[in-house]
């Protein structure tokens, strides 16, 4: 009997410690995305989350400096703050590579079929692909819908043809689908913000099952209502950097080193 308790009780442990890995591993992709030396297109699509409202260039300084030091030769793709006046929200000022599709004030229907918000035009996501031919599309949007009290399902059901669009355009697109962060200014939106996030796996196990390439970066994991700034939506700038850690980590499937701004 001793011995059998003995048995069971390793057994037990190593079930936990299996577990535990697992739970370590959540930010990982299944296998890396992006390999050292070879150059790859990766198009931010997304709000002023995205865009890096507060904060110069948002998650995509941290990220773009994480996996350029690192040895991966990426470009940031998209037509907004590209140089143009025009299309210059002012958030990426002083960045090497400003690039990206994200507007202000945006929904997820937005960037599905194109439109004006905050003065700044959207094109369609098949002209966007089109565009700037990228080989990674990062995705964050939902935020601005959850402010307008819009149903989990139909936010579901907007951002299931945003990513099918993707696909339809580009087959061999790598696609990766992250949660949304808190919103503390609203206490009632947060569970909107909850609910929305827990369809979004279903998505990405829909695509995988088509055969596509997509991973899922759950952001919301790491950026907690005290990373965000003082308007209780955006991130802080120690917000942002871990949402740069999380991004890479899925990208490459390595621990991000320490990332400061």
């Amino acid at each position: 009997m001793k011995k059998s308790s003995s048995l069971l009780s390793k057994s037990i442990f190593a079930f936990c410690a299996l577990m535990s890995l697992a739970g370590c591993m959540h930010a990982f992709a299944d296998t890396a995305i992006l390999t050292k030396g070879v150059p790859v297109k990766i198009m931010p699509v997304g709000d002023s989350i995205t865009e890096g409202k507060y904060t110069q260039g948002g998650y995509r300084k941290p990220l773009y400096d994480l996996l350029k030091s690192n040895g991966y030769d990426v470009t940031f793709v998209g037509k907004e703050d590209n140089g143009d006046p025009a299309n210059d929200t002012g958030f990426s000022k002083g960045m090497e590579n400003p690039n990206h599709e994200s507007y202000g004030s945006a929904r997820i229907g937005m960037l599905l079929t194109g439109g004006t918000v905050e003065k700044h035009t959207a094109l369609p996501i098949k002209t966007s692909l089109t565009n700037n031919n990228p080989d990674v599309v990062l995705i964050m949007l939902g935020t601005n819908d959850v402010f307008g009290i819009t149903a989990t399902d139909k936010m579901k059901a907007t951002m299931e043809k945003l990513v099918s669009s993707i696909f339809e355009q580009s087959p061999n697109v790598t696609v990766v689908l992250a949660s949304i962060c808190p919103i503390a200014k609203i206490a009632a939106r947060d569970a909107d913000v909850n609910a929305y996030n827990a369809v979004l796996p279903e998505i990405v196990q829909e695509q995988k099952t088509l055969g596509h390439k997509i991973e899922f970066a759950d952001i919301h994991s790491v950026v907690t209502p005290a990373d965000l700034s003082g308007d209780k939506i955006h991130p802080s700038a120690t917000g942002y950097n871990k949402m740069a850690a999380l991004w890479y980590s899925v990208l490459t499937g390595e621990t991000a080193p320490e990332v400061t701004k």
